[in-house]
């Protein structure tokens, strides 16, 4: 008795010259994650016999010099023999590409054949192909069936691409600061296995913020000549990262992740950048901090330094304040450095401390750092490491002034009324007082009354309306004021102190209720 049998490879196939549409069409080829196997089967009846075939072939990230292809059978027959047959293929630039025959695989059915690839080889659509003939074995005897495909079947061999090494620069940054998020991508050969940097590949940047925010896409990159890729951004939250190079034709899918902080920020934000060329390679740190308030107790402030583009810094150098007037014991001015402390790959701080006794103004924030500037890696598998092996380029980046803080000594300003509710609309008496942190003779800072200083008074009704300005008042010799102003509504009244470049504003409220 003659039994047909049917093999679906995706496509119409050609059983004893009968030919056969498949019930089911899987996708047949690479999968997206290794260890995954594509593979497409179909089971067809015929009189009293039921036999499916099935052609497996392996994840592009697991194809290495060669292709094996496994042909499996069931059947309700006795036993089955191959007796010939091997799987070819057509690679995406038409070069025909012979199997070995097909061999068992140590599993009862199941037969492999070998494709080997050239050094060369491209990922991309293989058409491939299967002729085989097999010996079953039924009650009646023994039925030779031939197995082929009347058409190629088209399948995507995707390489394994990686996003081994992604970094934010810095890792922590105040409130407000623009920071780089940067990558190093690779691609695996299917014909060597050997590692090298995935050119010209789409990167897409997204941020998940901690909460409940949603997560965003941020930027859409393209991986230069060495794999890199970056893209400058306000993370507005702490969070995460997150690239990835989505499936194509020729590569895997691939995502990488990593977290960022961003700390909080009560005085005004300060950046700035500085780069360097030395023997046709750049490389570049963008500074971070913001303004600093001193009162009694002395005030740390962190300068956060990134480095800029595809470069590393921060193991060997310094950040400077230099502050542009003398005060006090410095009459000549102050001027402080700090080393680099090297936190991860592009970021770097130092940390200065102030106290009240220093000059107040502006300082100009410097940098001497010896970085290094990266050329193509040499990739080692997946190895992150790799990502910076050629970070190795000598360049000088120093600059006395990239960016400036400002140092304000504190003040405080206090606000009472003589009545915070009125049945109707009247007059209050609003007192308060400013106090400022100030040099005193001898040495030494206090915390005194401010004679003759501004307080400028808004009213702020209840609702969305906003503060109106009202009135300006002048402290006493003792610092304190006192006015009258008529209140008609329920809100605040606001007292602000402006302040200087050398004293920090301050201001108070006070709620009043009116019928």
């Amino acid at each position: 008795m003659r039994v047909p049998l049917s093999v679906a490879l995706g496509a119409t196939l050609m059983v004893s010259g009968v030919a056969v549409t498949p019930s089911v069409a899987a996708d047949v080829g690479s999968a997206d994650t290794a260890g995954s196997t594509g593979s497409t089967a179909m089971t067809t009846r015929v009189d009293d016999v039921v036999v499916t075939a099935k052609i497996s072939l392996p994840p592009g990230s697991q194809v290495e010099g060669s292709i094996v292809g496994t042909l499996s059978i069931t059947h309700n027959g006795t036993s089955a023999a191959m007796r010939s047959g091997r799987m070819t293929m057509v690679d995406p630039e038409g070069r025909d590409l012979v199997g070995a025959q097909f061999v068992a695989s140590g599993t009862a059915n199941a037969w492999t054949s070998t494709v080997p690839l050239s050094a060369d080889a491209a990922s991309g659509i293989y058409q491939v192909s299967v002729a085989a003939e097999v010996a079953i074995t039924t009650d009646d005897g023994v039925v030779n069936v031939p197995i082929r495909t009347s058409n190629p079947v088209a399948v995507p061999f995707r390489s394994q691409r990686n996003i081994p090494m992604i970094w934010t620069s810095p890792s922590s940054a105040p409130a407000g600061s623009t920071i780089s998020v940067s990558g190093a991508a690779n691609m695996k050969n299917l014909g060597t296995g050997d590692y090298s940097p995935a050119t010209a590949q789409e990167v897409k940047v997204y941020f998940d913020p901690a909460g409940d925010a949603p997560e965003t896409l941020r930027a859409t990159l393209t991986t230069d000549a060495r794999g890199y890729f970056t893209t400058r951004q306000k993370a507005g939250a702490s969070g995460k990262w997150r690239a990835e190079m989505p499936m194509t034709d020729s590569g895997a899918r691939a995502v990488w992740t990593i977290t960022s902080a961003e700390r909080e920020r009560k005085t005004r934000l300060r950046q700035g950048s500085v780069s360097a060329t030395q023997n046709g390679f750049t490389a570049g740190d963008h500074l971070m901090t913001h303004d600093v308030v001193v009162g009694l107790a002395p005030v740390q402030r962190r300068v956060d330094v990134g480095s800029l583009g595809f470069s590393i810094g921060g193991k060997s150098g310094w950040v400077s304040a230099d502050s542009r007037r003398g005060e006090g014991s410095f009459p000549d001015g102050f001027r402080v450095q700090k080393e680099l402390v090297h936190s991860g790959v592009g970021t770097s701080h130092v940390t200065f401390t102030f106290n009240p006794t220093l000059p107040a103004g502006v300082y100009d924030l410097g940098i001497r750092d010896a970085m290094k500037a990266c050329s193509a890696p040499d990739w080692v598998e997946n190895d992150a490491a790799s990502g910076a092996s050629n970070c190795t380029h000598d360049v000088l980046v120093q600059d006395p002034t990239v960016a400036v803080m400002r140092v304000r000594r504190a003040s405080t300003t206090t606000v009472s009324a003589s009545s915070t509710s009125l049945p109707s609309s009247g007059t209050i008496t609003l007192r308060g007082e400013v106090r400022k942190v100030v040099l005193v003779s001898g040495g030494g800072a206090q915390d005194k009354p401010a004679p003759n200083t501004a307080v400028k008074l808004y009213f702020d009704p209840a609702g969305s309306a906003g503060p109106v300005y009202k009135k300006t008042v002048t402290t006493g010799s003792n610092g304190a004021y006192s006015t009258r102003v008529v209140t008609s509504t329920s809100g605040r009244w606001i007292a602000k102190y402006t302040g200087t470049g050398l004293q920090a504003p301050s201001r108070a409220r006070v709620g009043i209720t009116v019928g």
